[in-house]
């Protein structure tokens, strides 16, 4: 059972990581191409990496649904092939509506942000896709999870804040209005997101005879 629930634990790991980067290169890709500015800077984009990694330590010791360990599993290649193209190209939407709302205000408007909700969102994904049968089926996070994620949370809407790490990382203070867009965006993003993983999720499951 242990072996199962570490290889339950691996697949959300590189399920996480797939989408959130796919969804970022893409963005960052294209908007590239489209603006006349970079859409986050350099070291935006690594501090985005650290925030929205660092409760990806937890994965290793998160619960596992009895549904995910009642059999022997393996490394479906094909199934995770076209869970991150699904769920990245979806991040990527929603990467572009957040260009369509800030990118005409000013370059650091944009990438503050961006950066704010590519975290948030990266955040939020973890919780969603830690499983591809529905959140409310997936099991209790463990503690260590959401222990690591909510000060990842609280540290990206800091640091914009702060005079000193606003200035070193190239942001600006982010408006009210603009933090709870920023934020029911996301949550939109985590209601979507299981919207198209149900059948996604479903159509995997019975792809390989399996209900894992």
């Amino acid at each position: 059972r242990f072996g199962r629930e570490t290889h339950a634990n691996t697949l959300k790991y590189i399920r996480a990581t797939l989408v959130g980067n796919f969804g970022n290169f893409y963005a960052v890709a294209i908007g590239s191409l489209l603006i006349d500015f970079l859409p986050m800077l350099p070291k935006q984009l690594l501090l985005l990496n650290l925030l929205s990694d660092f409760p990806m330590i937890a994965i290793a010791m998160d619960n596992v649904s009895p549904r995910e360990v009642e059999r022997p599993q393996k490394y479906d290649f094909r199934s995770m092939y076209i869970i991150f193209i699904t769920l990245g190209l979806l991040s990527t939407v929603f990467d572009f509506i957040y260009f369509a709302l800030f990118y005409r205000i000013s370059p650091q408007v944009l990438q503050t942000n961006w950066f704010i909700a590519s975290v948030v969102t990266e955040l939020f994904l973890v919780f969603s896709i830690r499983s591809m049968l529905p959140i409310e089926k997936a099991g209790r996070p463990a503690w260590p999870l959401i222990a690591l994620s909510v000060p990842a949370l609280a540290i990206t809407l800091a640091l914009p804040m702060i005079p000193w790490t606003r200035e070193f990382f190239g942001f600006i203070q982010p408006q009210p209005a603009h933090l709870a867009l920023i934020l029911g965006l996301a949550l939109l993003y985590v209601v979507v997101n299981e919207i198209v993983k149900r059948p996604l999720g479903r159509y995997l499951r019975e792809g390989n005879g399996s209900k894992s």
